[in-house]
């Protein structure tokens, strides 16, 4: 079964649950579309699937009930008194052969039926969708059209206004068009006196612009021999430059040496001043030594006497 063949058993699906709102009533007729219009063997699960009402019985029952009432009808009993039981089987058999004929032929028959409902159920479809397509277009353009009717019924109305007020203005329109033209002929005159004015105007700017260019270029040119000499300025500075740097540089380095023999000089003196230090220290305690020595012998000198 193709994929248009499912959505097609969908949509008659659909169609058969508004003729028929009864939930078994419903299975039963899904049951006999299945088998009869599409070929499929109706299952329990499929009918659920299809219509979902109801309890799984529902569809069970519905299954049940179909089978049987297709086996009831593919059977044909031939009860006649007096009759040859081979002869009634033989008869019973010919009739069912003729019911599956018949209902081989009715299903063809429904079918095209049915694929000829179809087609004109989608022809019918498209003039639907042709005629709505038209009527909203149709719609659109009334609409449009009391939108523009609107807009010219208050263009008239402003146009009404405009026209009474021109025909205010126009009164004195008159008047204002000679007064202009006097004016007009005023300003001719003033601007030709201004033309001739300007003309003469032109003529000194483009003298004074002469004279500026030639001024420009004599500043140039000074300018060109004052920036060579000020470049040869600062090369010869930046050669005294580089004279004195090398100059201190030398300066710097005698500078340091001779600070290296100043320390070395100062750190002796100060080791000769520590030394004389320790040696000052040791005469004073030798002169203390003496001293009292001196002393002790003053004292005696009374008692030697």
């Amino acid at each position: 079964m193709t994929h248009t063949d499912e959505i097609k058993l969908v949509q008659d699906v659909e169609n058969l649950r508004v003729q028929f709102p009864q939930t078994k009533e419903l299975y039963r007729e899904v049951c006999r579309l299945m088998f009869f219009r599409y070929g499929i063997q109706p299952t329990a699960n499929k009918l659920y699937q299809l219509v979902r009402k109801g309890t799984m019985a529902t569809p069970t029952q519905a299954v049940n009930s179909f089978w049987s009432e297709l086996r009831e009808k593919r059977r044909v009993d031939i009860e006649q008194p007096g009759l040859p039981e081979s002869l009634r089987e033989f008869a019973g058999e010919a009739l069912s052969t003729l019911w599956k004929g018949a209902l081989e032929v009715a299903k063809q028959n429904y079918q095209t039926n049915q694929f000829e409902i179809d087609g004109k159920q989608h022809t019918n479809k498209h003039e639907l969708e042709q005629y709505k397509s038209q009527l909203k277009h149709l719609e659109e353009r009334y609409a449009l059209q009391q939108r523009e009717l609107e807009h010219a019924k208050k263009q008239l109305q402003e146009d009404e206004k405009r026209r009474l007020i021109d025909s205010q203005v126009l009164a004195t329109h008159k008047e204002t068009v000679i007064t202009l033209q006097n004016e007009k002929a005023t300003l001719e005159a003033s601007l030709k006196n201004m033309s001739h004015e300007f003309t003469a105007k032109i003529h000194k700017l483009h003298a004074a612009l002469k004279m500026a260019d030639d001024r420009y270029k004599k500043l140039e040119s000074k300018s060109v021999i004052e920036l060579d000499r000020e470049r040869q300025r600062v090369y010869k500075l930046e050669s005294e430059i580089a004279e004195l740097k090398k100059a201190l540089l030398k300066e710097h380095a005698a500078t340091k040496s001779q600070t290296a023999k100043n320390q070395k000089l100062v750190n002796e003196l100060r080791e000769n001043i520590s030394l004389i230090k320790g040696q000052l220290k040791d005469s004073q305690r030798q002169q203390l030594v003496a001293s009292n020595k001196l002393k002790q012998i003053e004292r005696k000198k009374p008692l030697l006497k």
